[in-house]
This record gives C-alpha cells, structure tokens and sequence, in this order.
C-alpha cells in the first residue's frame, strides 16, 4: 500500500515547469538494484544548488529499465525530499500504455505537481492513436497537470502542433510540452499555442528556447553542474544578456567534453566523483567510462 502525501491543490493554483528542470539519473548500487539513499542525497544536493524542478523517472534515469515498483519508489522519496521547496513532475510514459496511465495515478496519489508524459514508443502511432493516447490519460488525470513528452528521435513518434493546440484548448490540465529536439521552428509555433508552456530539452539551445518564449529547459548533464545551469535561467530573468551568453558557451563546452562519451554513465560518474552518489553503476546495454573517458570527465570537475 502506498502513503498518500497528495496535496490539495486547485486548478488555478497549479506549479508549472519552469527554469532548469533537472532530469534526474537513477543511482544503483553496484549490483544494479536502486539506491535510494543516494537519490534522495542527489534531490536534496539539487535543490541546494537552486535547481528549479525536479524531474524523475525519464530518460536519465533509464526509466524503460526499471521494474514499476522502482519507479514508485523514486518518484514517492523525490516528492518527500522536495517537500515544496522545488516543483516535482514524474516522467510516466512506460513501455507498455497501462503502465504509464498507472504512473500518472501514482504521481498524483503522492502529491507530485505533475506529470510528464511521453509518447508512445516503438510501434507507430497516427495522429488519431496519438489524440487517443493523450485524450484518456488527460480524462484520467482530471485535474492534476500534465506536460508531454516528445523525444521523437528515441521514441520514433512525433506530436504535431495541432494535436498541442487543440488539446490544449480542450483541457486545462494540459499545462504544456517538453520538446527534445533541435527543430526551432517547430518550437516557436509549439511557443505561438496560446496558454502552452514549452520546454526546450536540448541543452545547446536552452537560451535559445527562452529568448523565444518558451519557459525553461530540462537537462540531464545539469545534474552535474547544477549551479551552472540553474544560473542561466537567473541571468535571463534579470535581463543579464551578456551574462547569459556566457553561461550558454559554458554549457556547450561541457556538452562538446562529453559528445563522445554515454551520457547517463557520465553523468553518474561526474556526480560519484562529487560526492553525491555512492556508486556510477547503470543497466544494460548502458556500459561504465573507459579510464580514458573518466580522465576526460576529469577535466571537467
């Protein structure tokens, strides 16, 4: 049975994503099981660096990877360890349809501020399928907010922004999208939907998306330089133009040091050299740094 930390929360009252959303990695320990103690250590570590939200259980954290109960688990001790003090979504697109309606319940049953919500993956999905897909889990959700998730590039669908447009005018809970790509003209007119928030989820145009409208990013590498990235988002509010553009160049310095490496696994490593979780272990097919990629990370700590 699982406690129910649900908050009250009206509609007119909703957090919304924004700022340097962290897409967060799923520490484990060497055997491969969740570490939960280290990701409890690593949501109180971002939050103390001001990262703006927080967002489990997605692609950085090998969600696909994961056993139901795990992502539970993770979702239930980062909406504890928030307790208020930054906004929480839960990533809930899964494998299998049911599932990631599930997820969406359970995120709402703890008292998280929302869900994300991918698309479906693997099989293709028309836009018909993909109105249906998002119909029923906004209709389960009630009144509980909801952004998508649109990765096309790992999932193999895309979400057209007439789907966005009329979804979001049909339900108020549809707060917006995460748009992992490096397509701006998509994301300006995801940015022209009326009342639609858009998140950039590329790291390389992270000034880009605000400077255009859209209301922050989410980063998976920003876990590990979290002050950095959370800064950026800073800097722009305040009008700090130049200082922006040099948060961005420092940014994709560190995305260039990391180009040729696996992601997750680097990013794990840079936060078990740091001190913020105990081990670097991921699942199959990911694989551990090379000594000569650890050096390289090196560099950049």
């Amino acid at each position: 049975m699982h406690v129910n930390y649900q908050r009250s929360r009206k509609v007119s009252a909703m957090n919304h994503l924004f700022g340097m959303t962290c897409a967060t990695i799923t520490p484990m320990f060497a055997d491969g099981s969740i570490d939960l103690e280290s990701a409890a250590n690593l949501y109180r570590h971002l939050i103390a660096s001001d990262v703006h939200c927080l967002y489990p259980n997605g692609t950085n954290s090998e969600s696909l990877s994961l056993k139901k109960e795990e992502r539970e688990a993770l979702a239930q001790r980062c909406v504890r360890e928030a307790s208020d003090r930054a906004v929480v979504y839960i990533q809930c697109g899964a494998l299998d349809v049911q599932e990631s309606y599930s997820h969406v319940l359970h995120a709402k049953s703890i008292g998280a501020d929302g869900a994300g919500l991918m698309t479906p993956v693997f099989f293709p999905v028309d836009e018909p399928g993909m109105k249906a897909y998002y119909t029923c889990a906004l209709d389960l959700a009630q009144d509980f907010p909801v952004y998508v998730y649109n990765i096309a590039s790992r999932t193999g669908n895309d979400v057209s922004v007439d789907l966005m447009s009329s979804l979001s005018s049909q339900y108020r809970n549809l707060l917006g999208i995460k748009f992992s790509s490096s397509d701006l003209q998509r994301l300006i007119q995801y940015v022209n939907i009326k009342g639609f928030d858009v998140l950039i989820g590329n790291d390389r145009l992270a000034l880009a998306c605000l400077r255009l409208g859209g209301k922050g990013y989410v980063s998976g590498p920003g876990a590990a330089f979290p002050r950095l990235y959370a800064s950026l988002y800073e800097a722009f509010k305040a009008g700090e133009l130049a200082k922006t553009m040099q948060i961005q160049q420092s940014i994709t310095h560190i995305l260039e040091q990391m180009k040729d490496i696996p992601e997750i696994p680097a990013i794990k490593y840079l936060l078990m050299r740091q001190g913020v979780i105990a081990h670097d272990t991921c699942r199959p097919p990911l694989r551990a740094l090379t000594p000569d990629e650890k050096k390289q990370m090196d560099t950049l700590l």
